[in-house]
């Protein structure tokens, strides 16, 4: 059986090898958030359907026919859909094979929850499984024209990180978010043949270390370095160690520009909850071996602030800082941020696997490249 790991093993072994015993079945499905905290939605039913309450499984209707676009509104007693009230927290809708589920105008496979929250708003989780959850990530995570072997490696490693997911929440409302937070999904207006095909080659396939899961965290450039995730998070592993990459400077992304005032970082930083005032210098502080800064020092009216440099770059907004790994330049207009890579740099740069597929590398070897001492394993 293949189990959920933190624990580091040292060895590199790259042979495909199926494990021992299958990962039980129900290990496959996920539960996936599509919708959280919002006062409504519209659904929509194309083709015969059952909705059953959640805790219960008792059937409240079962129907023949599609169900047009309908409201969707949390109420005190319950939900309302369309002219209907049912009063209970959450219901499940299954529908029959060939029919489909529409959520604001997104098409999901497999089955739906929705649920009225403490809040009197609506969660909405779609439970799919696995390899279906896949068609739906591929096409937003890498673009579905790139070679066919940096789909598969994007395959295999999309695939591992839902399942270890899957067993890290197994105790939360669901395994993973439909955005940036776990994996894009959009359901099935994401799928192309290309992406689809890519996950059907590597179908059940997953990436182990000492043939046990392990979180596969990937990102869009890493600028020449991938990043030790232990700089990041509580994760320390062996093949998260990071590593230098040659192979994604050739894309158009690698280095960036952003420019802020004073008064702008103040509002930013304050926004996100580092609380400043009269900001009127910055420094860089010290740097791991990948090239990224730990921490940013500035100078307010209170003295002297020494802050996270992942910290400070999600308060500034990720979109502008891409990176941790930039220098400062103070200007007449403001501070300039000259940097390079794209993310949090852990794990697979996923324009260097586009860049080694280019070069003829195949996905087994572009996934050992960036995650030394695994293999792949089939569930």
């Amino acid at each position: 059986k293949i189990f959920i790991i933190f624990l580091s093993f040292a060895f590199f072994v790259p042979t495909v090898a199926a494990a021992r015993n299958n990962v039980n079945k129900k290990l496959n499905m996920l539960r996936v958030c599509v919708v959280n905290d919002k006062p409504s939605i519209y659904l929509k039913i194309k083709g015969p359907y059952t909705i059953e309450t959640l805790h219960t499984k008792q059937i409240i209707e079962k129907s023949k026919r599609s169900l047009g676009t309908s409201k969707v509104v949390p109420t005190n007693s319950g939900l309302e859909i369309g002219d209907k009230t049912f009063s209970v927290y959450g219901i499940r809708i299954i529908p029959t094979v060939g029919a489909n589920i529409y959520i604001d105008k997104r098409r999901f496979r497999g089955v739906i929850d929705i649920i009225r929250t403490k809040k009197t708003k609506l969660l909405v989780i779609n439970h799919i499984d696995v390899e279906d959850y896949l068609y739906g990530v591929l096409y937003y995570e890498t673009p579905h024209y790139w070679p066919m072997e940096a789909l598969m490696v994007q395959a295999i490693a999309a695939r591992t990180f839902a399942l270890y997911r899957k067993e890290e929440m197994k105790k939360a409302d669901y395994d993973l978010t439909s955005d940036v937070y776990s994996q894009v999904y959009g359901g099935q207006r994401g799928e192309r043949w290309r992406t689809k095909w890519a996950v059907n080659l590597t179908k059940e396939k997953v990436l182990t270390y000492n043939r046990k899961i392990f979180p596969t965290y990937f990102h869009s450039i890493c600028g020449g370095h991938t990043e030790d995730a232990s700089n990041l998070w509580t994760t320390d592993l062996t093949p998260l160690k990071g590593r230098k990459c040659p192979y994604c400077k050739r894309t158009r992304r690698f280095s960036w520009k952003a420019m802020f005032s004073y008064k702008q970082m103040e509002q930013r930083l304050n926004a996100y909850g580092i609380k400043c005032k009269g900001v009127s210098y910055i420094l860089e502080g010290k740097r791991n071996k990948s090239g990224r800064l730990t921490t940013i020092r500035i100078k307010d009216s209170n003295g002297v602030i020494d802050i996270p440099a992942n910290k400070f770059r999600l308060a500034l907004g990720p979109a502008m800082i891409r990176s941790t790994n930039f220098t400062i330049k103070i200007t007449p207009k403001g501070v300039l941020f000259v940097g390079k890579g794209w993310g949090h740099g852990v794990g697979m740069c996923q324009w260097g696997a586009f860049g080694m597929a280019q070069r003829g590398y195949d996905h087994d070897q572009i996934l050992y490249f960036y995650y030394p001492g695994t293999k792949i394993e089939k569930l």
